[in-house]
């Protein structure tokens, strides 16, 4: 019953015109849109109209949420699933947008059986079975007007991934044994080589944050996929395929960004 009814109302959502301020944002926003071929840009446009209508748009410490926000986070969202048949982020039901970094609370154990607790500044955070938080200047920052190769959304919208078997251990739902033993020996390796190379100080493609934990490897491991797809192939090519089998999109081999129009 209850997919019988979202797909109704899908169907009226998607009748609708895709405004053409949208297909501005998109342009101007999402670096990778004038990458990705007509049909893969049908697919993105479709799935940024249902995350910018099923899903619940918050605006935190003063900030007012606008169409502008909306687009440009969901386009970024809706990258990482193009691969898949279908949007894989029903479970999230909201976005919180703060207008910059924010603080979060933290609880970690401590090495004599006590619970520390601490707020932490943040400029994204993923909760499981909870929203997806951003700071929305860290989003202008990266995914509009810096392309430094990191993305705060594509980060935290893996996290959800991640989360997708219940789990927040760096290994999203897959198919068989045989994916799972792949995927941990895959990620294994490149996330020691990631831990020495972080305690050398040599320069590479990953952010040192992915040698913390397996859950932030993967996310820091799919910003670099999207942002970075040539010299991910280049540096860490088992995981470049890895990623690449997961995801079903191979951005090394999507063509250059054409010179901004108008």
């Amino acid at each position: 019953m209850f997919t019988w009814w979202r797909n109704r109302r899908r169907q009226r959502i998607l009748s609708r015109p895709f405004p053409t301020t949208w297909e501005g944002w998109l342009a101007s926003h999402c670096r990778h849109y004038g990458r990705l071929s007509a049909e893969q840009q049908q697919r993105l446009r479709r799935d940024v109209q249902l995350l910018v209508a099923e899903k619940s748009w918050e605006g935190c410490g003063g900030l007012t949420v606008t169409d502008e926000m909306r687009v440009t986070i969901s386009a970024h969202a809706a990258l990482l699933g193009l691969g898949f048949d279908a949007l894989p982020f029903d479970r999230l039901m909201s976005v919180l947008i703060y207008p910059d970094t924010f603080v979060s609370p933290q609880r970690r154990r401590t090495p004599w059986g006590g619970v520390e607790e601490t707020d932490e500044p943040r400029l994204g955070e993923a909760w499981y079975q909870g929203p997806v938080l951003l700071s929305w200047r860290e989003v202008k920052e990266q995914c509009v007007e810096n392309d430094s190769g990191r993305n705060v959304v594509i980060h935290e919208f893996a996290h959800l991934l991640d989360m997708q078997n219940h789990e927040v251990d760096g290994m999203p739902a897959l198919d068989g044994p045989a994916d799972v033993q792949r995927w941990t020996e895959t990620m294994q390796r490149a996330f020691g080589r990631l831990n020495r190379q972080a305690r050398l100080g040599r320069k590479t493609v990953l952010d040192y944050y992915g040698a913390t934990s397996e859950p932030e490897f993967f996310a820091v491991a799919s910003e670099a996929f999207f942002e970075r797809g040539p010299q991910l192939r280049t540096e860490f090519p088992e995981l470049y395929n890895l990623l690449r089998t997961f995801y079903r999109q191979d951005p090394a081999a999507w063509p250059p960004c054409a010179a901004p129009t108008g």
